[in-house]
């Protein structure tokens, strides 16, 4: 059985030096960057198919408190979406399953959630 480590480790690895400021799990405390990536999985079912939804979630600083930065938002969910494309390797598929726009704003940030599904066969 695998855990959502190997799902977040992989899409970290496909994002990893193509996009700055990528962290798993959430941001760390100390870190200033305006705009970052975050990686964070929902539970992993058990069995010979495994599945799970990864989320990679981009946030974007307001332009001032409440208003989203929308041509940020928009280019970094379009170089995202352009390295997040369908990636099958032996025992692992990860294609995408749908991106939306939220609201962080006890941070002043909006972020783009892109939502991956994550399948892995267990041999």
């Amino acid at each position: 059985m695998k855990t959502t480590d190997v799902a977040i480790d992989k899409v970290y690895l496909l994002l990893k030096g193509k996009i700055d400021n990528v962290y798993k799990l959430r941001k760390p405390t100390k870190s200033s960057h305006t705009n970052y990536v975050v990686i964070n999985s929902l539970p992993i079912s058990s069995g010979v198919l495994q599945k799970c939804y990864v989320n990679v979630n981009y946030h974007v600083k307001d332009l001032i408190s409440g208003l989203a930065d929308m041509k940020t938002l928009r280019t970094g969910t379009d170089l995202l979406m352009t390295n997040l494309q369908l990636y099958q390797e032996k025992g692992m598929i990860i294609e995408f399953e749908n991106q939306q726009y939220f609201s962080e704003s006890q941070l002043d940030e909006h972020y783009s959630n892109i939502r991956l599904s994550v399948k892995i066969i267990n041999t």
